[in-house]
């Protein structure tokens, strides 16, 4: 049976996969606070390390029954990709010089040596992550070589295989870019961060204290599951990721109060996604985004706060109504936690490590130091104030080795989107791709934005956040920015169909993870996910039209910001009251009603103040008119 080869598999790898996890968290935490070291071994060792993380976390034989003859095909092949891996390396290294001196040539020795490591990249990609970014790679790489045969809006000059391998593999554009030496530098402490948090048991006490705060709401299970799925989320790497770790706990609990399979995986699916776009770690994707615009953390997460705040709003407005739609009180008291002094000292947990990090990046350090500062004190915290931490110290070990594992999977997507960064400066495609869009913006930006959206779901489906988030940055963001819109929203917004590309059908991955946990069906969980994250889907467009609820553009003014937290305030409620069905004041709601709450909120998005003024007046009015018919 697979169990007992999974089994058998682990037996010998598990240890040697902990201690290569757990010596690169120890290498990046000591190029951190000790030693830099050259930027060229930096970037091949991250994803020197993420390769052999992943080989070691999905071997080929792991997949195949104990006793099957292609058990030992597997583990050759296993190694000789490890074999082909150090190969491709040793000789990037022994012509690297030719590279800065610029006697490269493309002969046949260079070229099997790139195209080696190019589909060892590949193959621990897809092990890593599936076919979605793999066939992403392939899609821009053909398009790279197809060039001059495209149509002539796609036409360009093309490349040969010489060319290719040298962007792909030979250079500091590709594989081994800039981007892959800012997140090994900067983003993969949080990774080790985030896994030291978990393992000192705050998800637990966040939970039961979120839960004692919400209980007495209708709906308080689902929203305390809300509030425990958006403090994780920010610090993960990925939404399926932290479904997984929170969804376990909040998914039986929404489901224990009354709401169907459906709703609860919905739930924490959207809770989880939103928590990637909250301050102040964002999924670490607000590190790669400061250093593309040239501005500092603080601003990058000053601008993220009201977006995601509205996000959260909307999210609790609508479990709010759909508990009123179902006629449930607040939780049975005997049900809600009584906190006990140990809950509220381990939510400090959460608390002091977060503040650690805030105070660090006040004071002047840089990202990855203040990400240290963090990380030692949660360890610190947990040694101190969680006794079962301080019991097995060897919790210490297991985070280093998650993050580390995390961090490898996450170097092996970055080596993949590299290929992809390295085929798009080369063709030219996103500036022809900008160019065309800002055609559209100069008359019809509302149309420009649509098809950057389209575009971003597209791109960004089946990825983690920070892959996708930088293949959509490099593609989409100059267009829009051509188009006359603010860069910093301009990459806000392709942040958050980047992160909501996760609940998007078909491969909504978020909720293939999160509807088996429920018992659910996945793609009835997309659509419910989609419908709670309505105001999510929404807001882009808003701070694109109004920068002001950024805060920290040039454009900014007060009545801006003001008038437009107003009308996104009862957008909100028009949208939750309209997808409910119900509200607390005027009770079930007929269709007709249903629909003229649905006409009034998206009114209320639109920035022509003719439009949202007479928005909010049709708000207003149906509150008054409609007679209550409910409970």
């Amino acid at each position: 049976m697979p169990t007992n080869s999974h089994t058998e598999t682990n037996a010998w790898i598990k240890p040697i996969k902990i201690l290569v996890t757990v010596t690169f968290s120890v290498i990046i935490i000591y190029t951190i606070i000790i030693a830099l070291i050259d930027e060229v071994v930096s970037r091949y060792g991250a994803i020197g390390f993420g390769f052999a993380i992943v080989l070691l976390s999905n071997p080929l034989a792991q997949s195949l029954p104990v006793g099957d003859r292609r058990r030992g095909l597997a583990w050759i092949a296993d190694g000789l990709l490890v074999l082909g891996f150090a190969y491709a390396t040793w000789w990037f290294v022994q012509i690297h010089q030719q590279l800065w001196t610029g006697f490269y040539m493309p002969n046949n020795d260079n070229l099997i040596a790139g195209a080696i490591g190019l589909l060892c990249v590949l193959e621990a990609t897809r092990r890593a992550w599936g076919w979605s970014l793999v066939l992403l790679v392939v899609f821009f790489t053909a398009f790279g070589f197809a060039g001059p045969h495209l149509p002539s809006g796609l036409k360009h000059f093309g490349m040969d295989a010489g060319n290719f391998m040298q962007i792909a593999w030979y250079s500091f554009d590709g594989v081994f870019g800039r981007t892959t030496g800012l997140v090994a530098n900067t983003v993969l402490i949080f990774l080790i961060f985030g896994a030291m948090l978990e393992q000192t048991g705050a998800g637990q006490s966040l939970i039961r204290i979120s839960t004692a705060l919400t209980g007495r709401i209708r709906g308080g299970a689902a929203h305390a599951a809300i509030v425990a799925s958006a403090v994780f989320g920010m610090m993960s790497g990925s939404v399926a990721a932290n479904i997984a770790g929170t969804g376990v706990f909040t998914i039986p609990m929404i489901k224990k109060q009354g709401f169907s399979a459906k709703f609860a995986a919905a739930v924490e699916t959207s809770a989880s996604s939103g928590g990637q776009l909250t301050p102040p770690i964002m999924a670490a994707a607000v590190f790669v985004m400061a250093d593309m615009l040239g501005k500092p953390y603080l601003s990058i997460i000053t601008a993220a706060a009201l977006p995601a705040l509205f996000k959260y709003i909307s999210l609790f407005s609508q479990v709010y109504a759909e508990a009123i739609r179902l006629g449930q009180k607040p939780m049975d008291p005997a049900d809600i936690p009584k906190l006990s002094a140990q809950d509220w000292v381990n939510g400090l947990l959460v608390a002091m490590p977060i503040a650690a990090l805030m105070t660090s990046f006040l004071l002047g350090f840089s990202p990855s130091m203040s990400g240290f500062f963090g990380l030692a004190t949660a360890t610190v915290c947990g040694l101190v104030l969680s006794p079962k931490f301080r019991r097995q110290p060897m919790l210490i070990l297991r985070a280093f080795a998650d993050g580390g594992e995390s961090a490898g999977k996450i170097m092996i997507a970055v080596a993949a989107i590299g290929i992809v960064l390295g085929v798009v400066n080369e063709t030219g495609i996103a500036i022809s791709f900008a160019t065309s869009i800002a055609v559209w913006g100069e008359d019809y930006l509302f149309v420009a934005l649509l098809i950057a959206m389209l575009g971003a779901l597209i791109l960004g489906m089946g990825l983690p956040t920070l892959p996708a988030y930088l293949i959509i940055a490099i593609m989409i963001a100059p267009a829009m920015i051509k188009s006359g819109v603010e860069p910093l929203a301009a990459h806000m917004f392709v942040l958050y169909y980047a992160v909501y590309s996760s609940i998007v059908p078909p491969i909504a991955y978020g909720c293939y993870v999160a509807a088996p946990i429920a018992g659910a069906n996945p793609l009835a969980t997309s659509f419910t996910a989609l419908r709670l994250s309505i105001i999510g889907l929404l807001v882009p467009f808003v701070f694109v039209y109004t920068p002001s609820l950024l805060i920290v553009v040039d454009s900014f003014n007060y009545p801006d910001l003001i008038s437009t937290m107003i009308r996104l305030l009862v957008a909100i409620w028009m949208f939750a009251s309209c997808m409910g069905g119900s509200d607390p004041w005027r009770g079930a709601l007929s269709m007709p009603m249903r629909g003229l709450r649905l006409v009034v909120g998206f009114s209320l998005i639109f920035p022509q103040i003719e439009v949202w003024l007479v928005g909010l007046l049709l708000a207003f009015a149906s509150q008054l008119v409609t007679r209550k018919t409910g409970p």
